[in-house]
């Protein structure tokens, strides 16, 4: 039997917030420049094709495990409206934590693993499309390192993680700061990208985020052409690292 071609300009898109106390001067940055991405993906190019021509998105928040004053996840469904997702992000809001590594591995294990929809039934809102019907993205912002060996599942590695997320064909990208050097480990997952903020000297991780994010004339740039990867109208390697 002939293996399916995967569809063009179809995508689920997670996008995976770091939504701890830190990152509260940036979240609403980030907030916004993601509605410029999904602008993006909806509004009709020149020939009048929309970039993406099927999109379903979500966001998820993550925290930290190891300490209760705020939930360590916030999961939603995923959605294919403007509005819906809009919604989603200004729900999301930065607080909880305690020491600076939080728990991306575990939200990365978590979202590698959730369960696909099979090609006989309808598209699920807890599920991905079948691996064969669409593209997976997931793209990370945060400030902050991430803790080894993971929480949950206990004592699973980087590794782990690595191999978890290409075998459900998730193409990975992250924002984070130049200086979490770490990331460069997960760039080892199969067309990943890390878009390295860059940070100054005696400027934390935390300002450098906020300072790259509210760059309106940088920034929604790179935004706008991270959309357009999702249907390959332009090669990866146009994209700009923030190095």
């Amino acid at each position: 039997m002939s293996q399916q071609p995967k569809v063009k300009g179809v995508a689920d898109i997670v996008f995976l917030l770091d939504a701890t106390g830190s990152m509260g001067p940036c979240i609403n940055a980030v907030k916004q420049n993601i509605k410029t991405f999904v602008q993006t993906l909806t509004t009709p190019t020149p020939n009048g094709a929309a970039v993406v021509k099927d999109w379903r998105a979500k966001v998820v928040g993550y925290r930290d495990l190891d300490y209760t004053d705020a939930p360590a996840m916030v999961d939603n469904p995923f959605v294919s409206s403007v509005a819906e997702l809009e919604e989603q992000l200004n729900a999301l809001t930065a607080d909880g934590g305690g020491d600076e590594p939080e728990t991306l591995l575990e939200a990365l294990y978590i979202l590698a693993n959730m369960p696909s929809s099979t090609p006989n039934e309808p598209l699920r809102p807890d599920a991905w499309r079948e691996v064969n019907a669409g593209r997976r993205f997931v793209i990370v912002f945060t400030d902050a390192p991430f803790k080894e060996p993971l929480r949950m599942p206990r004592g699973a590695s980087i590794d782990d993680v690595i191999l978890n997320l290409m075998t459900a064909k998730i193409v990975l990208h992250m924002f984070a700061p130049a200086t979490l050097t770490r990331f460069s480990t997960l760039e080892e997952v199969d067309k990943a990208l890390w878009y390295k903020v860059p940070v100054n000297s005696g400027e934390t991780a935390q300002k450098a985020l906020e300072d790259y994010t509210a760059d309106q004339s940088k920034f929604e740039k790179i935004i706008q052409l991270l959309a357009k990867t999702m249907t390959n109208q332009l090669p990866a390697d146009v994209i700009p690292v923030a190095d």
